[in-house]
């Protein structure tokens, strides 16, 4: 196999590798807690004041949301949360998903998790608190927008792969060509 061809070859497998590596890091960067939320949306859930923190508004389609929720004063016992992304069933055609949550290790019964928005559109955030005092439901509105397109500069390196072809496979030809005239002909 000529060296040229083989130099090629690694260079598209190194260029294909930093694209996924790129495409994992977008997609971590997305689901991760900023420092500053987003949005910030108070609610009632039942005799709960609590507080709701999106950290990416609006919400990206097919990415996880990542939100935390702390209660506005100081709570008695501890509460338990059951959260879920609920689409809107006149728009989105999705069903229902269960947020993964974790308690906040700097809020006292806070907890911070992400949900799941599979398709564009209007959902809700839908919150169920159990505690002390009884339980409580609360909803927030989420509007969901489609996935980011692929940059133009992307669109174009992925467009024009069958030029790149035609180019190595000229290169590959004319330097076949050149050995061929270097190699002598006996009789």
């Amino acid at each position: 196999m000529p060296k040229t061809l083989q130099f090629f070859l690694l260079a598209v497998g190194v260029i294909a590798l930093l694209a996924v590596l790129g495409e994992i890091g977008y997609s971590i960067a997305a689901t991760t807690h900023g420092n500053t939320p987003a949005r910030v949306v108070h609610v009632q859930a039942g005799p709960y004041p609590l507080t709701v923190n999106l950290y990416t508004y609006p919400a990206r389609a097919s990415y996880a949301l990542p939100f935390s929720i702390a209660p506005q004063q100081p709570i008695n016992g501890t509460l338990t949360y059951d959260i879920s992304s609920l689409p809107d069933p006149s728009d989105v055609p999705a069903t229902p998903v269960r947020a993964s949550v974790t308690p906040d290790p700097n809020v006292h019964n806070g907890i911070q998790g992400n949900a799941e928005i599979t398709v564009q559109g209007d959902w809700t955030l839908d919150i169920v608190v159990n505690g002390v005092a009884g339980s409580g439901e609360a909803s927030v509105p989420i509007v969901a927008t489609a996935p980011p397109a692929i940059p133009p500069w992307l669109g174009w390196v992925i467009g024009l792969i069958p030029f790149y072809g035609l180019l190595v496979f000229l290169l590959m030809q004319r330097g076949r060509k050149k050995r061929q005239e270097q190699t002598p002909v006996t009789a």
